[in-house]
């Protein structure tokens, strides 16, 4: 498979849609093309003036359920990461780890498309 995505959760994301490849074509293209809204919406959210800890609460649950679905384990550990700390109101903690998470986000999203033979 990759080393960024799990195979079992992609045979898991297929079954779910009833064997339809294309939707699950669909799905992978919707994460892989929304990747770099949702990072950025995140980081908006939690590096501007006045922090937005609801906004970054929506966006980090989005990027956690979808990084589950496709199986992008180490996106939605990280995710999760920065989940944790925000709701312990570690605002900083949560941005410390933004950097990783685009990191994980991107090469995930590169072997997705491959996988998927989608144009980034």
């Amino acid at each position: 498979m990759s080393a960024h995505i799990e195979a079992l959760a992609l045979r898991k994301l297929l079954a779910q849609m009833g064997g339809d490849q294309n939707m699950q074509r669909r799905f992978v293209h919707d994460f892989v093309h929304l990747w770099h809204s949702r990072s950025q919406r995140l980081a908006v959210a939690l590096t501007q003036r006045f922090p937005d800890a609801e906004e970054a609460h929506v966006v980090l649950l989005s990027i956690r359920s979808s990084s589950t679905m496709v199986g992008a384990v180490t996106v939605e550990a990280t995710a999760a990461m920065m989940h944790d700390a925000l709701r312990d109101g570690d605002i900083e903690g949560s941005v410390s780890h933004i950097s990783r998470l685009n990191e994980v986000g991107e090469l995930a999203c590169s072997d997705l498309a491959t996988m998927f033979a989608l144009q980034r």
